[in-house]
């Protein structure tokens, strides 16, 4: 048997980038770049336990007005980079940093899929031009939101039991069908 085990490589720590504040987040490199945009871009950023950057990832540009997130490659990217906290910052061309309702209910599911994989949503800030907004210093993020990793777990694996036995239905149905008309045929060949 052979057992193929991937090693994550120690980082350089004269090159490690740690983050505390949501000033700090403001003045990363890959922030400011967004912060000017004419279409909102949404920034992923992954850390260690202690706040060290593993992971600064660009995983959409949307419109000048919305942005559309495949909330899935959120939860993919936080578990590919082994991030134990994620940080999302997106830019509003508008300059207007007000979280939208849109924002609010991403921020929340995003939370709440965090949770289930033991990955802390530490903020999500909006840029504009000059200026920031941090939902989490602003208090638009529920930190006391506690899942059920066993009913979470269990309502994932019954959902995908349930599609396999659709699937399994429709199959059946099908053969039905054509034993049915396999068995019509036979009695008009009799007849």
């Amino acid at each position: 048997m052979s057992l193929s085990i991937e090693i994550q490589k120690k980082p350089n720590i004269e090159k490690q980038r740690k983050v505390c504040t949501s000033e700090e987040v403001f003045k990363l490199e890959e922030v400011q770049e967004i912060k000017d945009a004419v279409q909102e871009h949404l920034l992923f950023i992954g850390l260690d336990t202690k706040n060290n950057i593993r992971n600064i990832s660009l995983l959409a540009v949307g419109k000048s007005n919305v942005i559309e997130v495949d909330l899935k490659s959120i939860v993919r990217t936080a578990l590919i980079t082994a991030s134990d906290k994620v940080i999302l910052v997106h830019n509003h061309p508008s300059n207007e940093v007000e979280p939208s309702i849109h924002d609010k209910d991403i921020t929340d599911v995003i939370n709440k899929l965090l949770k289930a994989y033991d990955i802390e949503f530490l903020d999500h800030i909006i840029v504009g031009k000059d200026k920031y907004l941090s939902m989490g210093k602003e208090n638009l993020i529920i930190k006391e939101y506690v899942t059920d990793k066993g009913e979470f777990t269990k309502e994932t694996l019954l959902m995908e039991e349930i599609y396999k036995l659709k699937e399994k239905i429709h199959k059946l149905t099908n053969e039905l069908q054509q034993y049915k008309k396999g068995e019509l045929e036979e009695e008009e060949q009799f007849e």
